[in-house]
């Protein structure tokens, strides 16, 4: 519920103005780093969730941007962890 809840008050803040979608997802993507980077396990799904969600809510991606191939190398990195991390990052590949 508590997911819900700050998915939900995430989209409100940036459904106000569309380049907000890509600050967001470039955002999740560094704190997705982050965690990667500690092996911070409880993390990887609900930053996984609010990733998927973020792009799906995103209007547009400007040409030649680089973020959903940033992305997929990020997610790419969690196909090694154990399950079901690397089930819910293959999935979101």
């Amino acid at each position: 519920a508590g997911l819900c809840l700050n998915c939900w008050s995430l989209q409100e803040l940036v459904s106000r103005d569309a380049g907000n979608y890509l600050i967001l997802v470039e955002k999740i993507l560094g704190k997705t780093k982050e965690v990667q980077d500690r092996c911070d396990y409880d993390l990887v799904t609900p930053l996984a969730l609010l990733f998927y969600s973020a792009v799906l809510y995103a209007p547009h991606f400007p040409p030649g941007s680089e973020l959903l191939l940033k992305a997929a190398r990020v997610y790419h990195g969690f196909l090694t962890w154990p399950e079901p991390y690397c089930h819910t990052c293959r999935e979101l590949l």
